[in-house]
């Protein structure tokens, strides 16, 4: 087996004369302009590619680019995807072109060739997902954003005890804190930039992989909504250091190698690491907008002349509201107000859940959550049903009246993530595809009930140490 890093989560594993690429967000940006790979992979290791089978760990953008797929890949490729309630990225694919479409069930095998295999776990609110490629008498987790723990992930170390290579993001893509006004006093439990790095490591030693590699997490931002938060990145040297801290506490023999575009490792060379200076961000994001300028500014021009979909707002949030359960709606759900910027000026929009529409308002209510956005980004969400990649993109301010209300922030974007993915109104989790998937992931429910009682009972907040427990070993914890 041999595996080559081809951008933020982009990967090439060769094995057999078969090539799988995962994730191939190659070219442009991502979210409105928003995201860029960091760096950006050299031409010439994108060119003829050519894969017998793409692999798309779920739908956000940096995941399921559709340019990057439309543009570079044979339509006759095969696409291999997880099998989850919602049947959005197999039409998704079809939109683009692509009809040779596997979905892979949770946890089940899938030969690519004699001596090569892939398996998919699934894990969360049905649209994430893990892979595992085995080889050679080589395993490749690649979890990426898939944040696996307890049963699930004993589930994985049960079905591949050995794993030589760990691939997960080391950065978080959440718009909280980041994107709340004043968060620094509002919200000062919230983690801190670490925090990410402190995830990677625990989680891969956990796993008990000899090579941890941060991965799905190398990106940068260059639209003027976003710049702002290239400086609170966790950078993979920042994983690789506190990943040697930790393994040195437990006595663990692996090792955590960062690997830019165009890295890799075979069994002939071993790892072949491509230079690349993580910690002068700064001065490659100036150079990157200087090259991209001319994008950005055709976009900016774009932008500026966008219009507000007021009837579109109106139409998904009819949907939306009348797919929560009444409880839900009527006592839990606050009404959110979205500050709409386009070419005439600054709208105020009202999602109201108690009367399952919106409304146009002239001024902002008291102790109201506004959210600013543009209306390139909500008419997009709300046209094409894509709330779900919203909040990675970062392109909103959030203001919050009080810490307590982000908790209600929060129920707003888990409902709008549950809507799109299927799992609202609540009959379509019994239907027959649904269920079946479900019965599959058993012990998500299983390990939610046990995190329950753990709180309730023992008083045990969950945290990343209990998540993840590394216990010392003279012998190291990697094999």
């Amino acid at each position: 087996m041999k595996f080559t890093i081809l951008s933020h989560a982009g990967l090439l594993v060769e094995h057999g004369g078969v090539r799988v690429v995962c994730d191939p967000w190659l070219l442009g940006s991502c979210y409105w302009r928003s995201w860029w790979n960091f760096p950006e992979p050299p031409p010439q290791l994108i060119e003829g590619l050519d894969p017998q089978f793409i692999y798309l760990t779920h739908l956000h953008w940096d995941h399921f680019h559709g340019p990057s797929l439309r543009k570079l890949f044979d339509r006759r490729t095969r696409i291999i995807v997880p099998k989850i309630p919602t049947r959005r990225m197999v039409e998704d694919l079809r939109w683009l072109g692509f009809h040779d479409i596997t979905e892979v069930a949770h946890g089940e095998r899938l030969r690519l060739a004699d001596d090569l295999e892939l398996r998919s776990y699934q894990f969360g609110f049905g649209v994430d997902s893990g892979v595992v490629l085995a080889g050679g008498g080589r395993t490749l987790f690649n979890c990426n954003d898939c944040k696996l723990f307890g049963l699930p992930l004993r589930q994985v170390l049960g079905d591949y005890p050995r794993i030589d290579f760990l691939l997960r993001s080391h950065s978080s893509a959440s718009p909280v804190p980041l994107c709340v006004e004043n968060h620094e006093k509002l919200l000062p439990q919230v983690n801190d930039i670490l925090d990410s790095a402190d995830q990677f490591a625990r989680f891969a030693l956990h796993t008990r992989a000899r090579y941890a590699v941060p991965f799905a997490s190398n990106h940068c931002f260059l639209h003027p909504e976003t710049r702002r938060f290239n400086v609170t990145a966790t950078s993979p040297e920042q994983a690789r250091g506190r990943y040697a801290n930790l393994a040195a506490e437990v006595g663990a023999d692996s090792e955590c190698v960062v690997m830019p575009p165009g890295s890799g490792w075979s069994e002939e060379a071993g790892f072949k690491i491509e230079p690349f200076d993580f910690s002068q961000r700064e001065r490659y994001v100036a150079e990157l907008l200087e090259r991209k300028q001319g994008t950005l500014s055709a976009h900016a021009e774009i932008e500026a002349r966008t219009l507000g979909d007021f009837e579109a707002f109106c139409a998904y949030f009819r949907g939306f509201l009348s797919s929560v359960p009444w409880l839900v709606r009527r006592r839990k759900l606050c009404s959110v107000l979205f500050r709409v910027q386009d070419a005439v000026g600054s709208h105020l929009w009202l999602a109201d859940p108690p009367a399952r529409s919106a409304r146009v308002l002239s001024e902002v209510p008291a102790n109201a959550i506004v959210i600013d956005v543009h209306a390139s980004v909500i008419n997009d969400c709300t046209r094409l049903k894509m709330f779900s990649v919203w909040t990675a993109s970062k392109r909103l301010r959030i203001h919050l009246p009080a810490a307590d209300t982000l908790a209600q922030l929060n129920l707003w974007f888990t409902l709008l993530d549950l809507y799109e993915t299927d799992l609202l109104p609540l009959r379509r989790n019994f239907s027959l595809r649904s269920l079946s998937v479900r019965l599959r992931r058993w012990r998500e429910p299983v390990e939610l009930v046990n995190l329950l009682l753990r709180r309730l009972l023992l008083r045990q907040p969950m945290s990343v140490r209990r998540l993840y427990p590394l216990h010392p070993s003279k012998a190291g914890l990697a094999r």
